[in-house]
């Protein structure tokens, strides 16, 4: 078997783009995208990538920064899979280790770009950073760092503003990384001209990013590498679905070319919109699912979309009482739920119902409250479905014990441990004795974990009351199939 370095080319390219984090996600996304956009002549610039975190390169080193994205699922309802040699990293450093290296960058007259994923805590401020750290410790004071060093090297020049897109997974990450910049520019006591250049010279996007990236096929990679003819120790697999909405602070129609037939670019003056939109069928769909589909037997999503009960009972959630909640036109909103459906079938992925579980409380709080309210308030009565998600949450949470401060359920006589705040299973736990109604009733009051009292919605506790006597008497699987029969 040949060694991928074997595949290596020349970069041809200058340095547009610095990335801070090198983890699954960016490689099988943003590189995925430059590296195809190049391919088609429409950008021509390659990326140095920077860890911002001490560890190690090595794998970066030994493939000399190529490796392969591995694109596999459905596309238009047929088995799509794309196979990917990325060659546009050009250069991955190390924050701490080669720093001097790292902030050389900053005096590329070739640069233009800034893209992160440091994780959604990635983006903080840390009054106790100082600029003399060598770098300092978070990404903004290390980014703060890296853009006065540019600010200096070019004398303050606007043309040498860079366009900056973080992809961390918090609402607003642009502006809140702005925000942080110029709070340690003050910290720091820097020229005031340096804020007024942060502000006029560079441009900052909030952003949101849609594809699940798997990361490395430990199960397959052997099989996968036979079929390449070579060995790739940084192989990223991902969905070939993929969206990237960003919400510029000036129009960047110009300035923006990269362009993917598996990644749809969206620029907009509103980003809300497609935040809703994606958090509401695609994050909502899988809460209001994920916990009756278990306890009905089930173990990943793929299931689900392969029982046509369960299939019913998810399409008739999305399209009668998701779907008319969310701002985006609803032939747009219609062509997402699709998209969503899609990829709930993907045969190469294996997405466990039980990992979706994991803190289902703010998950129902975040992801089906907010379809909830909006449904309650056009129609006037509480939404079947979203309801009946409540009443599963309950029986999944109270199918089993409280033993030493962990609940743990029961389907089929088999075990399983359910993981949520503290207070949720100390309040869960201690009342597994208490009838359904009397249950729901006081779960339902409880402002700590919904935000408002959930009783003030006319018919919701008898709703739920009733779902669960039936679920009890039914079981899970039978009362699914009267459920979607009504």
């Amino acid at each position: 078997m040949k060694t991928i370095k074997e595949f290596y080319k020349k970069p041809q390219n200058p340095i547009k783009v610095i990335q801070f984090g090198e983890g699954n996600f960016m490689r099988g996304f943003i590189d995925y995208l430059i590296d195809v956009s190049n391919e088609k002549g429409l950008f021509q610039g390659d990326v140095a990538i920077v860890k911002p975190r001490k560890g190690t390169l090595e794998k970066f080193n030994e493939q000399k920064n190529i490796y392969t994205v591995s694109l596999r699922g459905l596309k238009d309802g047929k088995v799509y899979v794309e196979n990917r040699l990325v060659h546009c990293i050009q250069k991955v450093i190390g924050s701490y280790e080669q720093y001097d290296e790292f902030m050389a960058l900053a005096k590329l007259d070739s640069l233009e770009y800034v893209v992160s994923n440091t994780t959604e805590a990635g983006i903080v401020y840390d009054a106790a950073d100082v600029l003399a750290a060598t770098p300092p410790t978070s990404y903004p004071a290390k980014l703060t760092k890296f853009l006065y060093e540019r600010f200096q090297a070019f004398h303050g020049d606007k043309a040498k503003g860079l366009i900056l897109l973080p992809l961390e997974l918090i609402e607003g990450n642009g502006q809140k990384l702005k925000e942080c910049i110029l709070g340690y520019s003050k910290l720091w006591q820097l020229e005031e001209e340096f804020a007024q250049w942060i502000c006029s010279a560079n441009t900052f996007c909030d952003t949101l990013v849609d594809r699940i990236v798997t990361g490395y096929p430990k199960d397959e990679a052997t099989e996968m590498q036979k079929k390449f003819g070579y060995r790739d120790d940084l192989l990223t697999a991902a969905e070939p679905f993929g969206l990237w909405v960003v919400e510029p602070e000036r129009d960047l129609a110009a300035q923006l070319p990269w362009n993917s037939d598996t990644i749809s670019i969206v620029l907009t003056k509103d980003l809300k919109p497609y935040r809703d939109t994606k958090v509401r069928i695609l994050n909502g769909t899988h809460t209001s699912m994920v916990l009756g589909a278990y306890l009905a037997g089930h173990d990943y999503v793929r299931q689900c979309m392969e029982d046509e009960t369960m299939y019913k009972f998810i399409s008739k959630t999305v399209m009668t009482e998701i779907v008319p909640t969310v701002e985006l036109s609803k032939e747009e909103a219609v062509q997402f739920a699709h998209s969503v459906f899609e990829r709930f079938q993907n045969p190469f992925v294996k997405h466990a119902l039980l990992s979706i579980a994991l803190n289902s409380v703010s998950k129902w709080r975040t992801r089906i409250l907010p379809t909830f309210k909006d449904h309650y308030r056009a129609q006037h009565s509480v939404p079947k479905f979203l309801t009946f998600s409540f009443a599963a949450l309950i029986a999944f949470y109270r199918s089993g014990s409280f033993i030493n401060g962990e609940l743990i359920g029961s389907r089929d006589g088999e075990s399983y441990v359910i993981q949520d705040d503290p207070k949720v299973m100390e309040f869960i736990g201690t009342r597994l004795d208490k009838p359904a109604a009397e249950f729901t009733a006081l779960f339902a009051k409880q402002t700590e974990f919904w935000g408002e009292d959930l009783t003030v919605y006319d018919g919701f506790v008898d709703e739920v009351s009733k779902d669960l006597t039936a679920i009890k008497t039914l079981g899970m699987k039978q009362f699914i199939e009267q459920f979607v029969s009504e």
